[in-house]
């Protein structure tokens, strides 16, 4: 499934919005159409914590691109397409009156996108499918899993059986296993900032439907 709008195109040319394909894990290449032509192109991938409240999944989404032609202003209609599966998302937006032959807005395009938190996840445990996780990884493999993205480490021994144990005797929950490492005292030593889901590290895959 699909999903996602084109948000605003300001006066210095840049659009910004998100699109996520929920069966597709990977970041999305966009162009963005106006009757039929590519108008503009980006890589939806930057976090937005406003879409992982909103449940959009991980909410790492977000793009921003530059207007490569001059449109004229007005209310006009747009299209979020990705060619890589042939489809898109038709949207719409007022042009505002831009001048391109002013310099490129470079700051605009490349500011930093906000960091994934820990404050940001605990609310919305949701959208990494943790249940799911833990019964297509195993419970060995869910518990390094977990250990590795909270605390950047494989766990010991004793934590593995402890963790074993309390999911076995259902004490605790996959959530629950996560929600207690993020909130440890060795992930608070190490800051706020999380690993992307983007990132080749990220240990949690996708979920086989």
């Amino acid at each position: 499934m699909i999903e996602g709008v084109l948000e605003t195109l300001d006066d210095a040319g840049i659009f910004s919005g998100w699109l996520r394909n929920a069966d597709d894990p990977a970041p999305l290449i966009v162009e963005i159409r106006a009757q039929g032509h590519a108008v503009a192109h980006a890589v939806a991938c930057a976090f937005r914590p406003d879409l992982l409240r909103g449940g959009h999944g991980h909410g790492h989404y977000g793009f921003r691109a530059r207007l490569l032609n001059a449109l004229p202003p007005g209310p006009a209609a747009f299209e979020l397409f990705l060619p890589r599966q042939g489809q898109g998302v038709r949207t719409g937006l007022t042009v505002p009156a831009i001048t391109l032959t002013a310099p490129v807005n470079v700051e605009a395009l490349l500011r930093p996108d906000p960091a994934w938190t820990v404050d940001d996840l605990l609310p919305s445990l949701r959208c990494l499918e943790l249940g799911a996780q833990l019964a297509s990884l195993g419970m060995a493999r869910f518990i390094d899993a977990a250990y590795r993205f909270a605390v950047g480490r494989w766990p010991v021994p004793g934590e593995s059986q402890a963790y074993t144990l309390a999911l076995t005797g259902g004490s605790a929950s996959a959530d629950d296993v996560l929600r207690d490492l993020l909130t440890s005292r060795e992930r608070q030593d190490m800051g706020p900032d999380l690993i992307s889901p983007w990132d080749p590290g990220f240990p949690f895959g996708p979920v086989p439907s």
